[in-house]
């Protein structure tokens, strides 16, 4: 069969719903510093706890970026260890479904619930999506 047509992930794959969104009330920019890599809309991050900036949340890193803190709003090419602005959901209340895109090394059940709660206690509510 031929292919018809391709669509990239977009915002409203994740985003369910968020408080006053025409106030970006839950949203912020925040500094992204973190090897080469393009960053699609839905990807969580961690803040390092050293430096105050936010790279990809990886389940086995010490530097504090293990904990989820953001996911990022639209899509961005990051250069590599290049201090790079990126908006971002960083508070409730908010819905975010349980698609969001995890590192790889978050391949257990136990890590993703571990993602999810420290999502939630930023009032981010995780949900299956439909």
């Amino acid at each position: 069969m031929a292919l018809i047509a391709t669509d990239t992930y977009r915002l409203s794959n994740w985003l369910k719903s968020e408080y006053a969104p025409e106030l970006a009330f839950c949203r912020a920019v925040v500094t992204v510093n973190d090897s080469a890599q393009t960053l699609a809309t839905g990807t969580v991050l961690g803040k390092v706890t050293a430096t105050g900036k936010y790279k990809v949340c990886v389940q086995t890193a010490v530097d504090g970026s293990q904990t989820a803190d953001a996911i990022v709003m639209d899509a961005v090419t990051i250069p590599a260890t290049t201090d790079t602005k990126v908006l971002v959901l960083l508070r409730g209340p908010a819905t975010v479904g349980k698609n969001i895109v995890l590192h790889a090394s978050h391949d257990l059940d136990a890590e993703k619930a571990a993602i999810y709660a420290a999502l939630e206690a930023k009032n981010i509510q995780v949900l299956d999506v439909v």
